[in-house]
C-alpha cells in the first residue's frame, strides 16, 4: 500500500530527532506530547520500521532515521526557498543547532560570542556541549564543533581559525611553597594537577612529549575548570590554557621559554550540515567572530 506524503509526520519527525524527546519536540511545535507521539508512530509504520531506539536516556535514532532525516532536510529547504518565491523575502531560519566545544571556552566565552547572533535570529536555538570529549560529527551527535585539534575524517569540512598556546602554571602560594622547577628535566618533587579517567590526558601528555609515568598528581578531575581552581589554590602545578589561565588573579606562568607549545583551533562541520540555512548561519557567525579570540 502506498500513502500520500503527509508533511505534519514529517516535521513532528524532524522536530524529535533535533530534540531529541517527544516533550521537547512538542513545545517547538505548540503541540501537545501525545500529538508528536502519535505522529512519530504513524510515521514508523508507513516507514514499516521503528525510528527510534527507547532507552533509558531518551529517544536514540536508527540507522534508517539517519537516513531519513537527511530527505526531510532537504524537504524542509525546498519549501523554505518556495516560500521565498512566494512571499519575495526568505524567512528567518529556524530550529536548533548543537554545538560542541571544550568546557572554559563553551562556560567563558561562547555565550558572549553567541549573544549579538541569537539577538538577530530569535528563531535559532543553540545547545551547547562542554567537555574534552570530542562528539562525533560524522553521526550528527553534533552539528558543529569548535576543535582544538585538526579532524582527520575527510567527510568533514574543517576551518581552522586561529591557534592557542599551552603552558606550565602554578599559583603563587605553591611557588612559596614549592619553589619554581629549574628546568623541564627537573620536575621531581614537585606535584600535579590532570586528568582523571578521561584518556585526552594522557593522549595530550604523548603529543607534548611529556613524561607523566612517574608523576605524583595531588588533584584529578576531567573538568578543566576544576584542575584550574585547584592550580590557583596551590594544590599543584599543571597545564593550562595560557591566554585564559593568564586572567586568573594569583597564577604564576613557569617554564616559559621552554614549554610553550601552540595548538591550532579548527571550527568543523559535516560537509552536509553546511546545506541547512540555520547550520549555515550559525557557521559563518562562528567563522566571523572567532579569529578574533584566537589571534597569535
Amino acid at each position: 500500500m502506498t500513502h500520500s506524503l503527509d508533511w505534519s509526520l514529517l516535521q513532528a519527525f524532524v522536530a524529535v530527532m533535533r530534540a531529541g524527546s517527544l516533550s521537547a519536540a512538542a513545545q517547538t511545535l505548540r503541540l501537545t506530547q501525545p500529538t508528536v507521539g502519535r505522529q512519530i508512530r504513524t510515521l514508523e509504520e508507513q516507514v514499516g520500521e521503528a525510528l527510534f531506539d527507547r532507552t533509558p536516556q531518551g529517544l536514540r535514532p536508527t540507522d534508517r532515521a539517519m537516513a531519513l532525516m537527511e530527505h526531510a532536510e532537504h524537504l524542509e529547504q525546498a519549501a523554505q526557498a518556495l516560500s521565498v518565491s512566494i512571499t519575495g523575502k526568505p524567512e528567518s531560519p529556524t530550529g536548533t543547532v548543537r554545538i560542541t566545544t571544550t568546557e572554559v571556552f563553551g562556560v567563558e566565552r561562547l555565550p558572549a560570542l553567541l549573544s549579538p547572533f541569537l539577538r538577530t535570529h530569535p528563531g535559532i536555538t543553540i545547545e551547547v556541549s562542554i567537555g574534552m570529549q570530542v562528539e562525533n560529527l560524522l553521526r550528527r551527535d553534533a552539528d558543529i564543533a569548535i576543535r582544538f585539534s585538526r579532524p582527520e575524517q575527510p567527510e568533514l569540512i574543517a576551518r581552522q581559525i586561529g591557534t592557542v598556546e599551552l603552558g606550565f602554571f602554578a599559583s603563587e602560594d605553591y611557588v612559596a611553597r614549592h619553589g619554581e622547577p629549574p628546568a623541564l628535566d627537573r620536575l621531581e618533587g614537585h606535584v600535579w594537577v590532570g586528568f582523571d579517567r578521561d584518556s585526552f590526558g594522557a593522549r595530550a601528555a604523548e603529543r607534548l612529549k611529556l613524561d607523566v609515568t612517574n608523576t605524583r598528581f595531588a588533584f584529578k578531575a576531567d573538568s578543566m575548570l576544576a584542575q584550574r581552581q585547584a592550580i590557583a589554590q596551590g594544590l599543584g602545578m599543571g597545564v593550562l590554557e595560557a591566554r585564559a589561565a593568564s586572567r586568573v588573579p594569583g597564577l604564576r606562568r613557569l617554564l616559559t621559554e621552554e614549554f610553550a607549545p601552540r595548538s591550532g583551533v579548527w571550527l568543523v562541520a559535516h560537509a552536509d550540515v553546511r546545506q541547512g540555512r540555520r547550520y549555515r548561519a550559525v557557521f559563518d557567525h562562528l567563522a566571523k567572530v572567532l579569529p578574533g579570540e584566537f589571534k597569535d
